[in-house]
């Protein structure tokens, strides 16, 4: 994985753990700290950015810059 594709998933991952933490938090505690539109919205930027994330994985991938090798032969 190269640095572009890094700050994407990192991203994803901070909205995706503060919207599990607020889940959480009302389903144990009753109490939520986001609206449902915040939560929305927040679920809805974690997606985001993951989908960036491998987009940018693919297209280096069909620019030949993979960092993976097959061990399989290309037959033509």
């Amino acid at each position: 994985m190269t640095q572009a594709e890094k700050p994407a998933f990192w991203i994803a991952a901070l909205f995706m753990t503060l919207f599990t933490a607020d889940v959480v938090i009302g389903a144990f505690f009753r109490a939520t700290f986001l609206s449902d539109v915040m939560q929305a919205a927040l679920l809805t930027l974690s997606c985001g950015f993951f989908v960036a994330g491998l987009l940018l994985i693919e297209a280096r991938k069909k620019r030949g810059e993979t960092s993976v090798t097959n061990r399989e032969e290309e037959t033509r």
